[in-house]
Formats: C-alpha cells, sequence, structure tokens
C-alpha cells in the first residue's frame, strides 16, 4: 500500500512541474491556432457565392468601387459566365468580379501601388490567417478547403470559391481534350 500511495504523491508532486513545463508550449502553438481566423470569403461585403444581382446592389454602395451598371458588365461566350470589370477609387485600381451560373466565384482585385504595396498586404493576411499554405517570390496563398485568397506581384488580391473553381478548372481540361481529339480527327481526314 505504501508503494502505491508513494507513486501517488510522486505523481501529485509531478502534476504542478508537467502544469508549469507544458502550459507555456500549449499556450504559445494553441493560442496561434485559435487566434487565426478563417478565411473571409470575399472583400468587404461582396461575398463569393452572392447572386449577381446582390453583388451589382453591394457595388453601387461600395466607396471603394465606382460602378456604373450594365456598362461595367460583360458577358464571356463560355456556359454562361459574367464578369463584371469595376474601377476602384483611391486604394483600389480596379476590381473584377466572375460569376458563374449566376453566383460569385471569383474576385480579382488591383490595389493602387502608389498607396499599398505587397508587403503591407502580404503582413495584413499573414497576422490574420497564420503562415500561407504556399509562398514563393511571386505569389502566397491561404486556403481553407473552402476558399483561397492569393497574393501576387507585383499587386493583385484574389479571393477564390475553391469548390467553383476546380470545378471549372476541371471543365476546361475536359474541353480542351475533346478540341484536342476533334482536332485529331480532323488531320486524320488528310
Amino acid at each position: 500500500m505504501r508503494g502505491i500511495t508513494k507513486r501517488t504523491s510522486l505523481g501529485g508532486r509531478c502534476r504542478p512541474f508537467l502544469l508549469v513545463l507544458f502550459l507555456p508550449i500549449f499556450l504559445a502553438v494553441g493560442g496561434q491556432a485559435f487566434s487565426q481566423e478563417s478565411l473571409q470569403r470575399g472583400f468587404r461585403e461582396l461575398l463569393l457565392g452572392l447572386p449577381f444581382e446582390t453583388i451589382q446592389d453591394r457595388l453601387k454602395e461600395d466607396l471603394s468601387f465606382s460602378y456604373r451598371g450594365e456598362p461595367d458588365v460583360s458577358m464571356s461566350l463560355t456556359s454562361g459566365e459574367y464578369v463584371i470589370d469595376v474601377r476602384g477609387r483611391r486604394y483600389l485600381e480596379r476590381g473584377l468580379f466572375q460569376f458563374h451560373q449566376e453566383e460569385l466565384y471569383i474576385i480579382t482585385l488591383y490595389p493602387n501601388p502608389q498607396l499599398l504595396d505587397y508587403f503591407q498586404i502580404f503582413e495584413r493576411l499573414r497576422s490574420r490567417y497564420g503562415e500561407p499554405r504556399d509562398l514563393d517570390n511571386r505569389r502566397a496563398f491561404w486556403e481553407d478547403g473552402i476558399t483561397r485568397i492569393e497574393l501576387e506581384r507585383p499587386l493583385v488580391v484574389r479571393y477564390l470559391d475553391l469548390q467553383r473553381f476546380l470545378e471549372r478548372r476541371q471543365e476546361r481540361r475536359t474541353r480542351e481534350t475533346l478540341e484536342d481529339l476533334s482536332r485529331e480527327q480532323f488531320l486524320e481526314s488528310f
């Protein structure tokens, strides 16, 4: 019985030591993980997944853009993709809003390089979301499985609805493969 009591007593004495030893490590690692926010789904009130009409209304109200309505809208000929290309004000030179099946799935922003630079935006994103998932000398990106935020040089910020983006990329690859096969079949006619 005494041996068991001593082990319990020794374990009781070690607990505060272990707590003092591991608590700072847990707080440092855990604190960083908990302080990072989930990725923002867009810029201000212009959020990925919103319908075309909602984005048009919000662009009219957003003072970062000079939205003129229909003159800023163009339609791509491939399967109903719409693009709103709008001039920015002050901190933004331009914004592109790309839709597929009436839903926003890519936002591309061109910040004003006279007022903002790559490293300012990089530091802001890093402090908010942690280290980028991928980083090289021309871009960095953060990704959470739903959204991707890309920062490219010289100065472009892009928000992507990751699922819709990957679907569209696969559709393009399939279409290109079919075009290549059609070309080969045509060439066999000679």
